[in-house]
């Protein structure tokens, strides 16, 4: 039997209170979508729902657009609100559910280089509650964890059903060099003022609790409890010790063995020359 669109989306409820999204920003994993989320929950007229991940399209669509449309209550003063889910852009069933139900959102999607990506992915499940003895290991045993960079083949999906021009893409690379820019073309693409500056620029690795933490305490009501600590003494204590380990993880990053390094380059290399394609962009530098 084939499926059609009457069947992929949940039943509306005509009085459902909330409205649909604006703009979703669909991913990747590791691509920046923390600061991105913070960012744009900081601009007066972007109203982004909470908590930031809501895997609507991915894990609750049994829950109908009701549910959906409840998590996003903006004021008069917002001109855009909109949600982030990084697993949006590598699910395949992800964007038709997304062009049935919100066809006119403003879409933002971030890649990283694939084979730093991975790693990242890596390290943050063995800090996790997930943990391997080795990379080698963690592609063995999750290959979704290389399936995230084929890019490419992520996009043409969202290309094959929206205009590109109401698809943003970014590039990691950007975010870390020139953050001013990069989320000065978010602002704009979602039409909201892209002359505010958002506090979290130069902040990248400012967190004093863990994202997902944040978003426990808040479902519980206790959002105050992370301004209050985030604003203390205690905060910048945290914020240093965050920065110190980062620091020390970013010596354990280069771990990765020579070998698996040149596998993965070899793995990615024609996805990369096909992405490169596909934006017009030269990516000759993820190869090396």
């Amino acid at each position: 039997m084939t499926e059609t669109a009457t069947d992929r989306q949940p039943a509306t409820a005509p009085t459902a209170p909330g409205q649909l999204p604006t703009f979703i920003h669909i991913g990747g994993q590791r691509c920046g979508t923390t600061w991105v989320h913070k960012c744009l929950a900081e601009h007066p007229q972007v109203f982004m729902a909470d908590p930031k991940e809501l895997h609507f399209f991915n894990r609750h669509f049994e829950e109908g657009q009701a549910w959906y449309r409840a998590k996003f209550t903006p004021s008069e003063h917002h001109k855009a609100w909109g949600e982030a889910t990084p697993a949006y852009l590598n699910r395949e069933e992800v964007p038709q559910r997304i062009k049935d139900m919100c066809p006119q959102a403003r879409l933002i999607a971030c890649l990283r280089n694939p084979v730093d990506r991975a790693f990242s992915a890596y390290n943050l499940k063995r800090n996790g509650r997930l943990a391997y003895d080795t990379f080698e290991e963690a592609l063995e045993k999750e290959p979704d964890i290389m399936e995230r960079g084929h890019y490419a083949d992520q996009l043409r999906r969202y290309y094959d059903l929206f205009p590109r021009e109401q698809i943003l893409v970014q590039l990691y690379d950007d975010l870390v060099h020139h953050e001013k820019r990069f989320i000065r073309e978010i602002y704009a693409h979602i039409g909201v003022d892209a002359d505010f500056k958002p506090s979290w620029l130069g902040k990248t690795d400012n967190a004093v609790i863990l994202p997902r933490a944040q978003d426990r305490l808040k479902s519980l009501g206790l959002g105050w409890a992370i301004r209050t600590v985030r604003d203390s003494p205690l905060g910048n204590s945290i914020r240093r010790w965050n920065r110190s380990q980062k620091k020390k993880k970013a010596g354990q990053y280069k771990d990765m063995k020579p070998e698996t390094k040149r596998m993965l380059l070899d793995h990615f290399a024609k996805p990369n020359e096909e992405l490169s394609r596909m934006l017009g962009v030269d990516l000759s530098h993820w190869n090396a």
